[in-house]
């Protein structure tokens, strides 16, 4: 991350908070805000000066508050939504916040929806998340999970993000081409 000074951190802000794809992940975002607010003194100070409500900039600030391994997976976006932070913070318990946040990433859902019905049975298994998610599905979509030792799942995501598409979308096309040979 750039050393922060009150231009970077007003140039991170503005070009990241009103746009829904950032340049910059809310770990970045959440310490440019911090960095203001110990300039500028206060939370209202920062939210007068660019433009956004008090709330908006505390819910960036709350994001430092998760435990750190959740902030790796920020900082990597891996969970990238001020709306998904809200939610694991909701969770008073970092062992919680943890469980949730893993079970968010396993899940194939990004919808804040989903997510908070896991957030509220955060006691569930992964299993038992990804079968609510499931449950949830739109009639019509066909939704299948596979398991893959940790090298093979590792190597999938090498190669899909090689060729800049998703993992479910490369094994979509993987199996497509073999059925297409072996029909």
């Amino acid at each position: 991350m750039k050393n922060l000074d009150e231009n970077t951190s007003l140039a991170i802000i503005f070009s990241n908070v009103r746009r829904k794809k950032r340049d910059n992940d809310l770990i970045t975002i959440a310490k440019s805000f911090n960095y203001l607010v110990n300039l500028y003194g206060s939370i209202k100070s920062v939210s007068i000066k660019i433009g956004l409500s008090k709330e908006m900039v505390r819910q960036f600030l709350s994001i430092l508050k998760l435990p750190k391994e959740i902030q790796e997976l920020f900082s990597k976006r891996k969970l990238d939504s001020v709306d998904i932070a809200k939610e694991l913070l909701s969770l008073k318990n970092s062992r919680k916040q943890i469980i949730a946040a893993q079970a968010i990433l396993d899940s194939s859902s990004k919808d804040v929806r989903d997510i908070k019905r896991l957030i509220k049975n955060s006691n569930t298994s992964v299993t038992e998340a990804k079968k609510t998610i499931l449950d949830l599905k739109p009639k019509g979509l066909h939704i299948f999970m596979m398991d893959f030792e940790d090298d093979l799942y590792k190597s999938i995501l090498n190669f899909s993000k090689s060729l800049r598409i998703k993992p479910a979308e490369l094994v979509k096309r993987i199996i497509i081409d073999w059925l297409k040979r072996n029909s």
